[in-house]
């Protein structure tokens, strides 16, 4: 499902109380991916839902994204507020990835760690044997290449407090568990995984885990500890499987930082996710569709 489809199939009906705002109001970070906004009025009309009575949230999006056809329509785009956001880039590794990823540069005074780069990803579900078909990367290759955007990302603004997140497909065929023995994110203790390999991200009830999160060791010092989880807005809602397919196939994953002054202590090499409980502030998510 691709939301920005559907948030122009049912514009006229989405209102501040409608499941998609209530998700973006209740984060200071959101990532949407797959926006199919050519004309970037989808966006538009979400910020002016979201900030209606009381203007908070600002976005900032990628340039088109996506192979072939979809190039000029695809985009990622990031709501944000109480943060700031300084350089962003995503056609740079246009040789290594279908979607490349969109990297942006916040910072915050309200969060233990002021500056950090998030790296969204959305990697093409395409098994080895379909690359080798079609010459192109498989997800697994894709995954693989992503060490080298978290290492040019720290070279280029001399920070380590990265997060890369969104679909990563890491799962069922596109990647098995013995595949991720060759994925540098996987296998360097600098880097983990926030959302385990058991968790369902999906609203089909597939058991798969294809949205992720991951952070540097740095980052996850500033990262609540237990507090990434799948949101469950089906639930949260009480949507029907109708209601809630309108809005998206997957529900999203997310994850909370400290706050300033927050009493530190000491995170495990992979955080568990966090239990049913849902806060309201200083969360970072990513919504995949």
């Amino acid at each position: 499902m691709d939301l920005g489809l559907h948030f122009k199939k049912h514009i006229k009906g989405i209102t501040k109380s409608s499941p998609r705002s209530k998700i973006v109001l209740r984060y200071d970070i959101i990532l949407i991916q797959e926006v199919l906004d050519p004309d970037w009025k989808v966006t538009k009309r979400l910020m002016d839902l979201v900030n209606n009575g009381s203007p908070q949230f600002a976005n900032i999006s990628s340039e088109p994204l996506g192979p072939g056809s979809h190039r000029r329509d695809t985009s990622s785009s990031t709501g944000f507020r109480r943060f700031f956001y300084g350089p962003s880039h995503s056609l740079r590794w246009r040789h290594l990835f279908e979607r490349p990823p969109f990297v942006v540069k916040f910072s915050s005074t309200e969060t233990d760690v002021e500056e950090f780069v998030l790296i969204p990803i959305h990697t093409s579900p395409r098994t080895a044997a379909e690359a080798a078909r079609q010459y192109k990367m498989s997800t697994v290759g894709e995954l693989k290449a992503l060490v080298n955007v978290v290492k040019e990302a720290k070279s280029q603004w001399h920070n380590n407090n990265i997060m890369v997140l969104g679909d990563f497909n890491a799962a069922g065929t596109y990647v098995r568990r013995d595949d991720f023995r060759n994925i540098p994110l996987f296998t360097d203790n600098n880097f983990h995984w926030l959302i385990d390999h058991d968790v369902d991200t999906t609203m089909s009830g597939s058991q798969k885990a294809y949205d992720r999160i991951v952070v540097t060791t740095d980052m996850n010092n500033g990262v609540v500890p237990c507090s990434a989880d799948v949101f469950n807005f089906k639930n949260k809602y009480g949507l029907t499987q109708a209601q809630t397919l309108a809005v998206s196939d997957d529900f999203p994953v997310e994850v909370e930082l400290r706050n300033t002054g927050t009493t530190t202590q000491t995170p495990t090499t992979q955080t568990p996710r966090r239990k049913q409980t849902y806060q309201e502030s200083l969360l970072s998510l990513e919504f995949s569709v």
